[in-house]
């Protein structure tokens, strides 16, 4: 509690509270690693709770940065999903949550691949709140809801064809779907490796709409869940539409038999039912290059990454065939990987509730630190540590409050740099820079 009010009078002192942060972030460097439950991979997905009224509260009048549980972040690797809180333990990183995907009657178990948060409210019955994780893979292809508080799962999604290539989450409350009377979101995309794009209503455990959005690799949902926003394998970056459809569960298992071939992305074709679906206009950014992370900003923006290294910041995200102004900058050291190496090789960054800030990781264990609006570096976090085939960063991320920023590389590795006062930016053990 101490250590939480000295920093929230640091804010409050703060002239220009983005200058503040920025200066946060140029002065991090690795003070904790954390080695989870898997030796021969590593982590997949690193993603901080962002989303808005967090903590089962109504209203709307917060702001995105006062997320009441966005001190939580999980990962995936292997057959865990774990949940730690980044801010409430000091200089350490507390286990709050695992979820094992074993087999049991329910679950036929294995590797899990990507994570999500989904909107709690209204669904938990919890005095303080509760947190709930999408997670997604296994050999059924299941996404189950992952209830941080009970530490069990409270809904099961299946059907999935293909292996669960990737999870985006609104987080806003739709009308339109069939349970009107909750409080929170309800709107959850799914991406498997047949390309097939599955919007759920995962609180009733219906399907929304499907359909083929082909050589998809990447996967995003703004918080209205109005759109779904993919990444393509061939550069493209495409806004489709959310629609309530009837026969939905008919027209997904449908989508996933005439999908294409699971083994060649380039092979997968367009759901040419879906004519108004809209190519994002990146001006050339990604040409011919996979895009493998999109993500919605704040302000109606759109920041892409393909898998050269390129990050695109553009501007009305909802008006994506315009010509908006973008910032485009390259980040060093990534290696483009093989065709039939492209699905394991994804890689994703991740933001500050504000938009602010960017933390993305390269082919070589190397973490950057960027500023939003110009491209400009902040910050490059190095290892001295070689993990020959697994030194590629899968994943980064920013804390909230900016003072803290995390990559996933090596065999199941998170590693954790923070401020640490009176230290000035100084070298730590093992961090050269």
């Amino acid at each position: 509690a101490k250590l939480k009010r000295a920093r929230d009078a640091e804010v409050k002192e703060a002239t220009d509270l983005k200058k503040f942060k920025a200066d946060l972030l140029s002065k991090v460097i690795v003070k904790t690693i954390v080695k989870e439950q898997t030796n021969t991979q590593s982590v997949t997905a690193l993603r901080f709770n962002h989303l808005p009224f967090a903590s089962g509260t109504s209203g709307t009048s917060a702001k995105p940065e006062d997320t009441n549980l966005g001190n939580l972040f999980a990962t995936c690797g292997g057959d865990f999903a774990t949940v730690y809180d980044d801010e409430h333990f000091g200089d350490h990183v507390a286990v709050v949550a695992q979820f094992k995907n074993e087999k049991t009657k329910h679950s036929a178990g294995g590797e899990l691949t990507a994570v999500a948060w989904v909107d709690a409210r209204g669904f938990t019955g919890h005095e303080f709140g509760d947190a709930l994780l999408a997670v997604g893979g296994g050999n059924d292809n299941a996404v189950q809801i992952f209830s941080v508080a009970e530490a069990r799962v409270v809904r099961m999604l299946k059907g999935h064809v293909g292996s669960v290539v990737a999870l985006a989450a609104g987080a806003a409350a739709s009308s339109a779907d069939a349970d009107t009377s909750a409080v929170g979101a309800s709107r959850l995309a799914v991406l498997d490796s047949n390309g097939t794009v599955t919007v759920w209503n995962w609180r009733t455990a219906q399907v929304v709409c499907a359909f083929k959005a082909g050589d998809a690799i990447a996967l995003e949902m703004p918080d209205e869940g109005d759109v779904v926003i993919t990444g393509h394998a061939d550069g493209d970056v495409v806004v489709w539409p959310v629609a309530v459809e009837e026969n939905a569960e008919k027209k997904r298992a449908g989508a996933g038999a005439m999908a294409g071939t699971v083994g060649n992305v380039k092979a997968l074709a367009r759901d040419e039912t879906q004519p108004a679906a809209v190519t994002v206009n990146l001006a050339g950014a990604h040409t011919g290059v996979a895009v493998d992370c999109v993500r919605c900003l704040p302000g109606d923006r759109l920041a892409t990454k393909s898998v050269d290294g390129v990050v695109c910041v553009r501007g009305a995200r909802s008006s994506p065939a315009s010509s908006a102004a973008a910032t485009t900058w390259k980040v060093p050291g990534f290696v483009k990987p093989k065709k039939h190496e492209l699905r394991s090789a994804l890689s994703s960054f991740g933001c500050d509730p504000l938009g602010e800030f960017l933390a993305v990781g390269n082919s070589d264990g190397e973490t950057f630190v960027y500023d939003v609006n110009t491209g400009l570096a902040i910050k490059t976090v190095k290892q001295d540590r070689d993990f020959k085939g697994l030194n590629a960063v899968r994943a980064a991320a920013v804390s909230r409050d900016c003072r803290r920023v995390h990559a996933a590389f090596g065999p199941g590795v998170v590693w954790r740099a923070e401020v640490v006062p009176g230290l000035d930016d100084e070298e730590g053990p093992g961090t050269p820079e």
